[in-house]
């Protein structure tokens, strides 16, 4: 779909994520037709007049019309959003991905709009600290795992076109059961991003800056520069499974307090090993991973 000159695709959103995409569109094939959906018209004027879409729109001034493929590259709410109040009067050949970072409400939505039957959502695994269309990277998706979810009523020419899609882009597609994606998600993604939070707070409190971190420290708590407006969203819908997380995050944090307490550091020292050994199977080799 992407090295195909004359195709018609629009972009719901260009901030990071979606100003990201239509750089890798762009780069990719000149010849496709590009439209970016935004609410800030300073944003869609930026990049117009960078060439990286052809046409700007506001959200509901039709900026899907014509389009073989409208990516929602908005946060999950706002993406909610446009399938309960445009995905219903998307024209009939028209496909729909998204970039948001939990499947199933996606899939739920599309179905109350009908048209669950060109739908596939998608989670790249990809992005940064950093928001907004400034922000935006054209090799972001660049080997990325790409988590795609569909209904059982999506033909398989269509999981085709939008796996290709995907691929076109440089990411690296792998179909998931959408409550199993979102499952998944809660524990590897929300879960350390609330600890990350956490751990800064603790810190702010404590009279630390930034600054004074070492190199532990600055990874530990880089996903707290994360943006809270794009969190809200999606802990609304995952706080169930990610508070069953807090909680046994909680639990270790107490049994390694209560170590630190009594002095037992040789249970301490074995709990530690235990946890260097899993981490160590992100690369299957042994590590140093001794200093901060």
């Amino acid at each position: 779909m992407t090295g195909v000159s004359g195709r018609r695709l629009a972009v719901v959103g260009l901030g990071l994520m979606g100003g990201s995409l239509a750089r890798r569109l762009r780069a990719l094939d000149p010849g496709v037709e590009l439209t970016g959906v935004d609410p800030d018209p300073v944003t869609g004027a930026r990049a117009l007049g960078e060439g990286v879409i052809d046409r700007y729109a506001p959200p509901g001034e039709g900026g899907t019309e014509g389009a073989e493929l409208v990516v929602l590259a908005a946060p999950l709410g706002a993406a909610l959003e446009f399938l309960s109040s445009e995905g219903g009067h998307l024209e009939g050949g028209t496909l729909v991905t998204d970039v948001t970072s939990l499947n199933a409400p996606i899939l739920a939505r599309g179905r109350a709009a009908g048209i669950e039957g060109r739908l596939v959502t998608a989670h790249p695994m990809c992005g940064s600290a950093e928001s907004g269309y400034r922000a935006s990277d054209g090799a972001l998706y660049e080997g990325a795992r790409v988590w795609l979810s569909a209904d059982e009523a999506v033909e398989e020419g269509v999981r085709e076109r939008i796996e290709g899609f995907w691929s076109g882009v440089g990411g690296l597609p792998t179909w998931i059961e959408a409550e199993e994606h979102d499952r998944q998600m809660a524990w590897v993604s929300h879960l350390p991003q609330l600890v990350a939070n956490a751990l800064a707070g603790a810190l702010d409190a404590a009279g630390f800056e930034p600054a004074d971190l070492g190199p532990g420290g600055r990874d530990m708590t880089r996903l707290a520069a994360s943006s809270p407006e794009v969190w809200r969203d999606l802990l609304e819908w995952s706080a169930p499974v990610t508070g069953t997380g807090l909680t046994s995050m909680a639990r270790a944090l107490n049994v390694v307090a209560d170590l630190l307490a009594r002095r037992d550091l040789d249970k301490l020292a074995e709990f530690m090993a235990i946890t260097r050994a899993w981490s160590a199977l992100a690369d299957g080799t042994e590590r140093d991973v001794s200093g901060p």
